[in-house]
């Protein structure tokens, strides 16, 4: 228990994996939102709702406020606003909030069925314990002031459920590959690269599902999977690698079916799950700087400045 205690209020959440992560997901809704157009985001569906989707809570959108051609438009735009700003790292205590609700929004109203946006309204709402003390104009930039107390066992409770969340995610993945025969007998990879939704160029996929590589492919997938939830639960250096598997996963996912938008997403998600760290060892490479302003306070001298 004293351990756990002692982890919570020496935990820093303030790193660059973290701002990284929200760059990330940022980057990914605003490419959804540049590269899509209105009738495909929000389109007409035969006995379904026409635009946005307003029922039950979905009703809290900002999509929803009003569905006239040039609210739509505006809504567009205020969102691109919100998403640039975090991507671009400023002011992250107050662009947190906003940047949930931009994501949520999105997610909510949208018809676009590719998962990432489900997950990134999850990992934008669990950011937000993580990022109301952060008093950093850039969330590049070390930390020159230390956490209370009371907010570092808060973000430490948070990046807990955010590594359950990541296990979850993940370890559902590989329950629902494992438990239909075409993943277990290889072949799976082979239909996914035909899918006419979600598959490949038919050169790429005449390449990747040859009778070789198709096992490979199919198999290799669930032990990156299975790889990153047992990452996600040991120490800094093994969540580093989960994140790395991450990125192998989902950009060979990015190459081969051109699901961008949910490969950022889900590097995202490993990465806050990655990041952190103590002020007894830096868990980001960073040195810890908590102690420096402790040792000050006792002796009477100068606090750390900004940067």
């Amino acid at each position: 228990m004293r351990t756990a205690v002692a982890r919570a209020l020496a935990f820093e959440p303030r790193t660059i994996t973290l701002g990284a992560a929200r760059s990330l997901v940022a980057i990914a809704e605003l490419g959804v939102l540049l590269f899509t157009s209105d009738t495909d985001l929000f389109p007409v569906v035969p006995n379904g709702p026409t635009g946005p989707r307003c029922n039950g809570l979905r009703a809290l959108s900002l999509w929803c406020a009003d569905s006239s051609p040039t609210a739509q438009t505006v809504f567009r735009f205020v969102t691109i606003a919100v998403l640039v700003l975090a991507a671009s790292g400023y002011r992250p205590r107050w662009t947190c909030i906003p940047h949930w609700y931009a994501t949520f929004s999105l997610a909510a109203a949208i018809h676009v069925p590719n998962g990432g946006e489900n997950v990134a309204r999850i990992v934008t709402l669990l950011l937000i314990p993580l990022c109301l003390a952060d008093d950093r104009i850039w969330h590049w930039r070390r930390p020159a002031t230390p956490l209370p107390e009371w907010w570092r066992g808060s973000a430490y409770v948070t990046h807990q459920i955010i590594r359950l969340q990541a296990a979850i995610i993940y370890g559902q993945a590989v329950w629902i590959k494992v438990v239909e025969p075409e993943w277990r007998d290889g072949s799976a990879m082979h239909f996914v690269l035909q899918d006419a939704y979600f598959g490949t160029v038919p050169e790429l996929a005449e390449i990747l599902g040859s009778s070789v590589l198709t096992p490979t492919i199919t198999w290799g997938t669930i032990l990156l999977e299975s790889a990153i939830v047992v990452c996600v639960f040991g120490n800094s250096a093994l969540r580093r690698i989960g994140l790395l598997l991450a990125v192998v996963l989902h950009g060979g996912i990015i190459v081969a079916l051109g699901l961008v938008s949910f490969g950022l997403v889900m590097i995202s998600l490993v990465a806050v799950a990655s990041g952190g760290r103590s002020e007894h060892g830096g868990e980001d490479g960073l040195a810890p700087v908590t102690m420096q302003w402790a040792e000050e306070e006792r002796n009477g001298g100068p606090t750390t400045t900004g940067v």
